[in-house]
């Protein structure tokens, strides 16, 4: 018979079924993480089969790019290994900002330039158009560019060859919208919030619906709600999805 001692230590320890489920949840996803890196490190990838073959031209401007796109893209890689440290710290507390006034545009041409690569090596049109000028925002500069990395990465994965992903800003009267459209199949019957979830892109994928990127836009989430704006997907009326971070404009400003 166990001492009142014994019951109550018994009573302290983790369900080991709820500890099991934990650890598989965060197992499954390391493995989509890995399977993340391989789209930033496209770049580095493409820059060492041309140099192989011996196609590389240093006088190439397309070429340079993509010698930028593969240093970068070692950067990026650093990236999504913070976006699981973050996401596993964030807990009720959420992730630690350092905000400050910035315009979008110098962050979104910072990631276009860190793509450019991996639309290289998938045969994808990447463009960029900044309607909003130079209006800024209320931002944490590093969160921003990573949330933005990771819808340009989600469009780009989902793109069939020849496609597009257009990256555009939209201002509105409070606002500022940075949209990333795609030309592939759409959201379908996903649910869009659920892809925004922690464990969502994990349904999804047991329902045969996968379209998420591993936590990467679970993070999105965080870093949206935490800059005092807001992410959302849908499909686009002309075919795609399109994928929107909104953030209010820098008052005064």
């Amino acid at each position: 018979m166990a001492t009142v001692t014994e019951e109550r230590l018994i009573e302290t320890l983790p369900d080991e079924a709820a500890v099991n489920e934990e650890a598989d949840r965060w197992l499954e996803m390391f493995s989509i993480f890995i399977h993340d890196i391989e789209s930033p490190l496209a770049s580095v990838k493409y820059l060492l089969k041309m140099l192989e073959e011996g196609k590389y031209d240093v006088s190439n401007d397309r070429h340079q790019q993509i010698v930028k796109s593969s240093r970068i893209a070692v950067e990026r890689a650093e990236s999504i290994l913070y976006d699981i440290m973050a996401v596993a710290k964030s807990g009720k507390a959420g992730i630690p900002l350092d905000m400050t006034i910035i315009a979008p545009d110098s962050l979104i041409r910072e990631s276009i330039d860190l793509a450019r690569g991996s639309a290289e090596e998938h045969r994808i049109n990447l463009t960029y158009t900044n309607n909003a000028e130079n209006i800024t925002v209320w931002a944490d500069p590093k969160l921003l560019k990573r949330a933005i990395d990771n819808l340009i990465y989600n469009g780009i994965r989902h793109t069939p060859a020849g496609g597009t992903v257009a990256v555009y800003t939209e201002p509105a009267e409070s606002s500022v919208f940075i949209h990333v459209k795609d030309t592939g199949q759409g959201l379908g019957d996903i649910e869009p919030a659920q892809l925004f979830e922690k464990y969502g892109q994990l349904h999804a994928r047991a329902q045969g619906k996968h379209r998420g990127v591993g936590l990467g836009l679970y993070f999105c989430k965080l870093a949206a709600t935490g800059m005092g704006g807001t992410v959302f997907a849908d499909d686009h009326p002309k075919g795609g999805a399109v994928f929107s971070i909104k953030l209010p404009k820098a008052e005064g400003v």
